[in-house]
């Protein structure tokens, strides 16, 4: 998954999509040993048909070792691949630190559907729902959470816009990801068997060849539909997406049901994540990996699938207790299939949807519009090769934004703001560049901000104060630079009368000039100091 997000994402970025991989498996990792598994699988005196109870802390004495802890590790990695394909969703504008928390706390998300659905106890598989190896827990759990995120989280800065930069930074990195992710999924499927004995070296063989012949038949899709709609070009994001939703589609019965169903399976998986992905796109729904498309209505399509196409067990007796309906069963299985993915949908929107709202307000989801255009493999882990390729990048990051301040509501009623509380201003005093006022100056535009006009980009109520201020150093700490630069190669920079002019018009006159000193002096100079 980290090698497929990271060559999906720009160059500026593909580390930070990697990091959050690394903190889903640690984070996610700690809190299901936590309570994650005992949600899922504890079996105490009160576990019920929505929860276990027990087995917190998972240390089991040496009696049950080997069944519990094969079962530990196993169900976490499911656990942490149902937040991995969020990641994809909001990269390139999501904080690390507020996602490293969401990491931790998502696993409840997962931990809950899975006892419904692998529980003895779990009501779901009372009444005999199909899902071998998490169509419904990990990809619906998954595809669901990613789509409420996007929406909340909003697209990246100009996506759906004529000016749209975003691209592939790595499409090799990305097909390498898919190659490794693709024999990876052989090791789930089959590995959800839980054995060899017993005759489940035979449905794991099974579960091995509908896992191939699914994606080869997704694939299929991917090719056809790229050559049709690009003019006869063969693009990458859309031949992966093929293969990857015929893998999600044939993950519910994978192990009860045969090949030539699997290609059906994985065909009209194929068919479904192509149009949605195109339905996301028309909608204005950024998803950079497509992992709504592929885990969410891949993992609806396959539970559904599963009511269809089934098989009876008559090896384990343990996947599947009835046929599906095309295959000689009645609507019975459909219907559980049906409520599984109705049921799975809704817990993730309201549980997920939670964890994020709270996030959202104590500590923001989303990345500034500064550290956005910069990219968070600089902004978050100090990695400076992309601006260190690109000199005059961050020149224009900081010539851009001081622009957009500029122009904005906020910084207009800011200056009427201080003209109108300072009579006493006079002709000679430069709020910004003269070095008695730099600093009284620029704080009393900005501190005078929040009453007066509405910030550039949406913040809580709660951080306007740690929005503004932080804003406020950066143009403080830049204007000072900007003179010191100046006067060092040009002299003192030079005070301007009104000459005429207003004294709206004069200070706005006055910040296009340190706009102008700012990308022709200073910035060159200066890009690679951490203070900016």
């Amino acid at each position: 998954f980290g090698l497929l997000e990271s060559g999906s994402v720009s160059a500026k970025n593909e580390v930070n999509i990697m990091a959050k991989n690394v903190a889903d498996v640690i984070f996610g990792g700690i809190s299901y040993w936590m309570l994650g598994y005992g949600f899922s699988f504890g079996e105490g005196p009160y576990t019920n048909s929505f929860c276990g109870i027990g087995k917190f802390f998972i240390d089991p004495d040496d009696s049950v070792m080997g069944e519990e802890f094969s079962r530990f590790v196993f169900q976490s990695s499911f656990a942490t691949t149902a937040t991995t394909i969020v990641s994809g969703a909001v990269a390139e504008r999501m904080k690390y630190l507020a996602y490293i928390i969401f990491s931790f706390f998502n696993t409840f998300v997962f931990c809950f559907p899975a006892h419904w659905v692998w529980s003895k106890h779990g009501w779901l598989n009372k009444m005999g729902v199909v899902d071998v190896a998490g169509d419904g827990p990990v990809h619906l759990v998954g595809g669901a959470t990613a789509l409420i995120t996007a929406l909340m989280i909003k697209p990246r800065a100009k996506r759906f816009t004529p000016e749209d930069d975003h691209h592939m930074g790595s499409p090799t990195g990305a097909l390498l990801g898919l190659f490794i992710l693709w024999w990876g999924w052989l090791a789930f499927n089959c590995g959800s068997t839980y054995g060899i004995s017993g005759g489940k070296w035979k449905i794991a063989s099974r579960a091995a060849a509908t896992t191939l012949m699914a994606s080869s038949a997704g694939g299929v899709v991917g090719f056809a539909y790229s050559y049709i709609v690009n003019k006869k070009r063969f693009h990458i994001p859309q031949i992966i997406n093929g293969v990857l939703a015929g893998l999600v589609s044939i993950t519910a019965t994978c192990a009860v049901t045969g090949v030539k169903e699997s290609l059906v399976i994985g065909f009209v998986g194929g068919v479904l994540v192509m149009l949605s992905d195109s339905l996301l796109v028309k909608l204005h729904i950024d998803d950079p990996v497509s992992a709504v498309p592929v885990h969410g209505v891949g993992g609806v399509w396959g539970l559904l699938a599963a009511g269809l196409f089934t098989h009876k067990d008559t090896i384990t007796q343990h996947f599947a207790s009835r046929h599906g309906l095309i295959k000689g069963g009645d609507i019975y299985l459909l219907g559980v299939q049906a409520l599984a993915v109705v049921s799975i949908t809704a817990w993730t929107i309201v549980s997920s949807g939670i964890i994020l709202q709270i996030l959202d307000m104590t500590m923001g989801l989303r990345m500034t519009a500064e550290e956005e255009e910069i990219g968070a493999d600089f902004v978050e882990h100090n990695i400076q090769q992309f601006l260190t390729a690109l000199p005059q990048k961050c020149d224009h990051i900081l010539v851009t934004s001081l622009h957009t301040r500029y122009n904005s509501d906020m910084m207009a009623a800011a200056i009427s703001k201080y003209i109108g509380d300072n009579p006493a201003f006079n002709d000679t005093d430069d709020p910004v560049t003269q070095q008695t006022s730099t600093t009284a100056g620029s704080n009393t535009l900005f501190e005078n901000s929040a009453s007066n006009g509405r910030p550039v980009q949406s913040v809580s109520d709660g951080h306007q104060v740690k929005h503004r201020n932080k804003w406020k150093n950066r143009v403080r700490f830049s204007s000072i630079r900007i003179r010191a630069s100046h006067h060092s190669t040009k002299g003192p920079m030079p005070n301007m009368s009104l000459g005429g002019l207003s004294k709206k018009d004069f200070l706005q006159r006055r910040f296009s000039d340190i706009l102008s000193y700012s990308s022709r002096d200073t910035m060159a100079s200066t890009h690679s100091d951490s203070g900016f």
